[in-house]
């Protein structure tokens, strides 16, 4: 669960910095549109919708109060967003949730934040009093790409400060 003054709320600037310029980073990749269907997936407190109140989002997350829906796959969204969210899902649950993005809609753009867990990341969740390894961490980077690069197109990446990547995918059939 996102724990809201952990991360765009935190007591350090630099920290609420961080957190709000890559979500505003990947609310620019996703080059949205007003008649977008948009899923949070992994929405974790609602910051995107908080952030978007002008676009159609639906919120998922596996606590249930957090959801707008109790099941992600009833609806068709053209744009996914999963920010800082593979991380913490085993690799073969990731391989089945792209399946299911690909059986709701054939022609869909993902937006990812990932983070890259290098030696410069954790130097500095250290230096904002943080463990170096954040608990819950179970899929890396690279397992990660490997399983979206397996069934999407990678069109654009940001190395945000190398400490995240911030990715923009779609489908083998979308024209973006």
């Amino acid at each position: 669960m996102d724990n809201i003054d952990a991360t765009y709320n935190h007591k350090n600037f630099l920290v609420r910095y961080f957190f709000n310029r890559k979500t505003n980073l990947a609310i620019k990749l996703a080059n949205l549109k007003k008649n977008d269907i948009i899923l949070d997936f992994g929405c974790g407190s609602g910051q995107l919708k908080t952030k978007l109140k002008n676009y159609n989002i639906i919120c998922y997350d596996i606590t249930p109060e957090h959801s707008d829906i109790e099941d992600y796959r009833s609806i068709k969204p053209t744009k996914i967003f999963a920010l800082d969210v593979f991380e913490h899902i085993k690799k073969s649950e990731i391989e089945e949730i792209i399946l299911n993005f690909t059986r709701m809609n054939s022609t869909f753009t993902l937006i990812t934040i990932i983070p890259t867990e290098n030696i410069v990341s954790r130097k500095l969740r250290k230096l904002i009093g943080k463990p170096e390894r954040a608990e819950g961490h179970i899929t890396h980077l690279k397992e990660i790409l490997g399983v979206l690069n397996k069934y999407l197109i990678q069109k654009e990446r940001i190395n945000f400060y190398t400490i995240s990547v911030i990715a923009k995918f779609t489908t083998f059939d979308h024209k973006v």
